[in-house]
């Protein structure tokens, strides 16, 4: 076991929690303008929405503080639109002219592959997230109650897929550990701009410890486990997505995609059992809290850590 590299995870955790008092005022913001388009919706649209979910990082609690998500799922009904295109259309046109016009904030709305992605300027920040319409299923379907369809806005080949939020989310609840490792390998990734989606992640996160025979104490055991894992399986496994078994999230990488991937990790894992402090390189602690800062609020925070890993609560309506 090694004391040092497990200290310095814990900084980085420590400093890239979203919990953090000092990342208060960012959090409520994005929080207070989350639920005010969340509002507008609901007016908008009445009762052809059955519910409206909070999603992203936030919800999953795997959220840092240099990145992450507030997002809403809405759930339409399935008589509302007459295409999956038209309900895309719908929430686009309506965020970009008639709520725009509401909310001075709202500087950018654009379509994308399966949400609408919202840019507000607030008090000199940016606040992001993203808006995703799904439609119920037919009513005789004998799938999910909580399935829906998207539209995949593809200018080559627009379709549509199937997802479950509600099973995304109940995947990753109460994996304590798992969580606290996909963070750092988030850390990982925002700060090396290595281009892998947050979901993919997650469910190779959560693989390597369900096939783990034993998973190791500290959090470096149990990071070199997940990264060990993924450099060994990445260009191999297949990842069905909780909310859509027909759906191989590892296919969100290219071929070339998992080579790279098996490299930087295969090399990161070599430059730090040749030197532990390397680890400070490839996973660093947010610089906006020095470490003698972090230090010195240690005991205070540690109290509140138990809760803080409990927030949020979950939230399907």
């Amino acid at each position: 076991m090694s004391t040092y590299k497990n200290e310095h995870l814990q900084l980085v955790l420590d400093t890239h929690n979203i919990n953090r008092d000092e990342e208060k005022g960012l959090l409520d913001k994005y929080k207070t303008k989350r639920d005010k388009v969340k509002d507008a919706l609901y007016e908008e649209y009445g009762s052809d929405i059955v519910k409206i979910i909070n999603s992203g990082s936030y919800s999953k609690c795997t959220a840092i503080n240099t990145k992450f998500d507030l997002d809403l799922c809405v759930h339409f009904k399935r008589d509302r639109f007459n295409t999956l295109k038209e309900m895309h259309d719908s929430v686009y046109n309506f965020l970009n002219s008639n709520y725009k016009k509401e909310d001075d904030d709202l500087v950018k709305v654009r379509k994308q592959k399966v949400s609408v992605g919202l840019k507000f300027s607030v008090d000199g920040e940016d606040v992001l997230f993203d808006v995703t319409p799904g439609r119920k299923l037919a009513s005789e379907s004998t799938s999910d109650e909580n399935d829906i369809k998207l539209y995949l806005n593809l200018e080559d080949d627009p379709s549509s897929k199937k997802t479950n939020i509600h099973k995304q989310l109940d995947k990753i609840t109460g994996r304590t550990n798992e969580r606290d490792t996909i963070k750092l390998i988030k850390v990982w990734k925002f700060n090396h701009d290595f281009d892998l989606k947050s979901f993919l992640v997650e469910l190779l996160t959560m693989e390597a410890f369900d096939k783990a025979e034993e998973v190791p104490r500290g959090l470096w055991a149990r990071l070199k486990m997940a990264l060990e894992f993924i450099r060994d399986n990445i260009k191999t496994i297949s990842l069905k997505d909780p909310g859509n078994s027909s759906n191989n999230v590892s296919d969100s990488l290219t071929t070339e995609a998992k080579e790279e991937l098996r490299e930087e990790l295969e090399e990161m894992l070599e430059k730090i059992e040749k030197d532990e402090k390397k680890i400070e390189y490839y996973f660093p602690a947010n610089p906006k809290y020095p470490k003698e800062e972090v230090k010195k609020s240690n005991s205070q925070y540690e109290r509140k850590s138990e809760a803080t890993t409990k927030l949020p609560p979950t939230s399907y309506a």
